[in-house]
């Protein structure tokens, strides 16, 4: 249980932070960019401000804009435009271009749905206006920008590392005395029913001697049930809590799932019978698995006690066992048998009981479930509930072959 609390600590913490992280992380990418655009977008509104008739390429002097009248382009701002025949021609004079390659970007920016963009494969940036096309060469700068990206995503994939480290040793600290509380628990609990199992041990036994010798009575019986309902609720404990020291599986051997089904199930035809109820028991035959055989009875057993229990006379009790892929599907349905939703999610709780009125002989502890579901959990099983109004209860067990 406690590594389970420690998983939704660290599962939590991890969670908030990955938030936040990609929050920061995104919005450093979004602003960087924006940035970006931003800065080729007045690179290119520079250029498309320029008078092209003073920018034309001239023989023997090249007219510039006079300074202060028109900022230099930080950045390398080129302009075409189309000539009286109908060419696409550079009309930046500091600048030279392949005619094919001016010819191949003025098409493209032609083509293009929007009037101004970004081309990321080749890192050039164009606007039209007027029957003039101006670029921006963008290539340095976009390398930046992808640069500073993973930058960004080196430091957040670093931060979440640091803070899964930081969560790791948090959450143990944090757990620390709970961990110390829940193990004198289960201490206690382990030591108070190895204490009280051995003076109850002697009490059903001298009930037996005074019972043979006395002959029987409804006190001597009284108490022997009472005793034995007492010693089924220690032994459940006691379970418990060696499952929760350990939490390793009991050791495994090939058995033959079919047959302890077959097997079990007839134990239960007698009681059933006395109910009023029908028990049919269906199993695929010499269905093999690993497994604890007295756990997987123990289990089925829960389940049919159950089922036999709170069925009301006249009810049907199916066991039914068959093969589903690579799985084997073990299930017990009572018919005449709701559970509402709001009970199932609680049904493998310790202690968790639908109807407290009922009496403890009748209903139990409350600890058969948890039991069975700590039993499918060691066959690396799962053990699900399913109730509708009409059909009935099923309890389904899952194995994985």
């Amino acid at each position: 249980m406690l590594k389970a609390l420690r998983r939704k600590f660290m599962l939590v913490s991890m969670v908030l932070v990955a938030l936040i992280l990609t929050a920061v992380l995104l919005a450093g990418i979004i602003s960087t960019r924006m940035q970006f655009t931003r800065d080729y977008q007045a690179a290119l509104a520079l250029e498309l401000s320029i008078d092209i008739r003073k920018q034309r390429w001239e023989p023997f002097r090249t007219i510039l804009p006079p300074p202060g009248q028109l900022p230099q382009p930080s950045k390398i701002t080129f302009t075409a435009t189309r000539s009286s025949a109908g060419d696409w021609e550079l009309v930046t004079p500091w600048m030279q271009m392949d005619t094919d390659m001016l010819l191949t970007l003025c098409s493209r920016a032609q083509a293009a749905a929007s009037a101004t963009g970004f081309w990321a494969d080749l890192g050039i940036a164009y606007a039209r206006q007027d029957g003039r096309i101006a670029f921006v060469n963008l290539q340095n700068e976009y390398a930046q920008l992808r640069n500073s990206q993973w930058a960004w995503v080196l430091v957040y994939v670093g931060a979440l590392g640091l803070f899964f480290l930081l969560a790791l040793l948090l959450s143990s600290r944090a757990l620390k005395p709970a961990k110390i509380a829940w193990a004198q628990q289960q201490r206690f609990i382990s030591d108070a029913s190895h204490e009280l199992k051995t003076p109850l041990t002697v009490v059903l036994a001298n009930l037996d001697i005074l019972e043979s010798e006395q002959g029987g009575s409804q006190w001597l019986s009284a108490a022997r049930s009472e005793g034995l309902v007492m010693k089924r609720l220690i032994e459940n404990l006691l379970f418990l809590a060696r499952t929760d020291e350990a939490r390793e599986p009991a050791e495994h051997e090939v058995i033959n799932l079919s047959n302890l089904v077959d097997e079990t199930a007839l134990a239960f035809e007698a009681p059933a019978y006395e109910k009023g109820l029908t028990l049919s028991a269906s199993a695929l035959p010499d269905q093999m698995m690993r497994g604890n055989a007295g756990l997987l009875r123990q289990l089925l057993s829960i389940l049919l006690d159950n089922a036999v229990k709170y069925t009301p006379e006249g009810g049907a009790i199916q066991v039914t066992l068959k093969k589903h892929t690579d799985k084997l599907m073990l299930s017990v349905h009572n018919s005449k048998v709701f559970i509402p939703p709001e009970h199932l999610n609680h049904l493998f709780d310790r202690f968790y009981r639908i109807d407290q009125a009922r009496s403890k002989e009748e209903g139990g502890y409350g600890l058969g479930l948890p039991i069975a579901a700590e039993i499918a959990r060691q066959h690396g099983a799962s053990l699900k509930v399913s109730s509708q109004p009409e059909e009935g209860t099923s309890f389904v067990l899952v194995i994985p072959v």
